[in-house]
């Protein structure tokens, strides 16, 4: 090697080792003029093949709250299992209650009855019970559920918590309220004139034959369709798990019916009958149960008549129900939507024995370090079901694991952890149970091993999770529940 060139280099090379010791041994000193601060370089080459774990990775861990759902517990401990079948958990003493009903709340990360089908097979299994429980009147993602098949007219008017401007029109238990009408709305784009359109005495001038005109601006509105038929809908059992292979127990929910409100229903291929309906705006429940066991019911409305529909339930007066209440992009805030009297009614048709809220994800964003305002809302939310439904047990289901693209990776959003601490403090101020999802698949950077496995077990939008993926967190809620997590 050229002499001239290795003694610089090797100069340069003390010259920094004798840098950084003078670096290393000088104390800090802070005045007027500069300072003088440590320069850790040793200690930081000696770690440089360490992987330093970004905040996210570093927050501590939130412990289950369990206890709060300790009276559910004893009545699914007192519940008889079926013949043959192993109780769930350890049996506990009291009177045998016949049917338990779960009300599961959340976002589209249960759309198409994900989670709760699978935890409504293995109950039902067990202990009992035919059917899918409440079931809205029109769904976005009909064709996605499994568990029931369900069809609709498109002229029916649907409200749901997110729905601007209708405040005063109080929803169902499902989150929605359903209106019929001689119409439907559908997004159409019209091309649309505007001054930009407008040519120009210089344009009338242009020689180039291939010219064009200048193309009109397309807006996105929203139109109305008149149709003459009525607005039905129809459901059809499905013999799978977390299904039915028959109806027999069927009720209508409904308010604001008038004196000449009528249903039309037919059961199978049988011709339809006409049942009147009860005055009044406060909530109905109308048995519209068949004599026997049947595979399709369907059911129509006057499209002049704007009574409020919630929907139906499909069960027996036996057995567990796990009723799946999905609403795609909502925050789990602002129940008060769902009006008191509303509320109680259903509360008081349907007897629930443990609501479950599972949200966060739509509030989520990876630049929010402070949710106290999301936990105020929360906190509300939770006490307005506490005073409609008094003495049901709540169980609060953290935000899941959920990932965002860094540079050309992906990790978990830096507020989830945050977002997670956040839930467990309101499901303690309120008196709630509390499952930590997150910790539960895996803590930081979960998703990317579901999403990488081999069927994944979740999207590449790394959030939803796919059917599979699905079953796996109904399995992570079973054992929180048997006290195995």
């Amino acid at each position: 090697m050229n002499k001239d060139f290795l003694k610089p280099v090797l100069i340069i090379a003390v010259a920094a080792i004798l840098t950084g010791v003078v670096a290393w041994v000088l104390p800090v000193w802070n005045n007027d003029v500069f300072t003088i601060r440590k320069m850790p370089w040793f200690s930081a080459l000696l770690n440089s093949d360490k992987d330093t774990d970004p905040p996210a990775a570093q927050q501590k861990k939130i412990a289950d709250t369990p206890s709060p759902l300790r009276p559910f517990l004893n009545k699914l401990g007192a519940m008889k299992p079926l013949t043959g079948k192993t109780a769930f958990i350890e049996e506990t003493s009291g009177s045998a209650p016949r049917k338990l009903r779960i009300a599961y709340f959340s976002d589209s990360i249960i759309e198409g009855d994900l989670i709760t089908a699978p935890l409504r097979s293995t109950l039902q299994d067990i202990y009992g019970g035919t059917g899918v429980g409440m079931m809205p009147i029109t769904s976005i993602v009909s064709g996605f559920k499994q568990t029931i098949r369900h069809e609709f007219s498109r002229n029916w008017e649907t409200i749901s918590f997110m729905t601007r401007d209708k405040g005063d029109v109080s929803l169902g238990i499902t989150g929605y309220t359903f209106i019929p009408r001689s119409y439907y709305m559908e997004q159409k784009k019209i091309e649309t004139d505007s001054p930009d359109n407008i040519e120009s005495p210089d344009s009338l001038f242009v020689s180039d034959s291939l010219a064009t005109a200048p193309a009109k601006p397309v807006e996105t509105r929203i139109a109305k369709f008149y149709v003459q038929d009525d607005p039905w809908v129809e459901y059809r059992a499905v013999d799978i798990a977390g299904g039915a292979a028959y109806f027999e127990g069927i009720k209508l929910y409904y308010s604001h019916a008038t004196d000449s409100s009528i249903v039309r229903i037919s059961y199978d291929s049988a011709p339809p009958v006409t049942r009147q309906l009860k005055a009044g705006n406060s909530l109905q429940a109308l048995n519209i149960s068949p004599g026997t066991p049947i595979k399709r019911i369907r059911l129509s409305f006057s499209n002049k008549d704007p009574l409020h529909l919630y929907g139906l339930s499909f069960d027996e007066d036996r057995g567990i129900y796990v009723d799946n209440f999905p609403i795609r992009g909502y925050s789990g805030m602002y129940f008060q939507r769902i009006h008191a009297e509303i509320l109680r009614a259903f509360h008081q048709n349907l007897n629930y024995d443990l609501v479950v809220l599972q949200y966060g994800e739509n509030v989520s964003n990876p630049k929010n370090t402070d949710y106290e305002n999301y936990k105020r809302a929360m906190i509300r939310t939770i006490e307005y079901i506490q005073t409609a439904m008094p003495k049901v047990p709540i169980l609060i289901v953290s935000a899941h694991d959920r990932s965002i693209k860094v540079g050309t990776k992906y990790q978990t959003s830096p507020d989830i952890p945050i977002l997670v601490k956040t839930q467990s403090e309101f499901a303690k101020e309120t008196g709630c149970a509390f499952w930590n999802l997150y910790e539960a698949m895996g803590g930081y950077n979960s998703m990317l091993g579901l999403v990488n496995q081999n069927p994944p077990l979740a999207g590449k939008d790394y959030t939803h999770f796919t059917r599979r993926g699905a079953d796996y967190v109904a399995e992570l809620l079973l054992k929180f529940l048997k006290g195995e997590s």
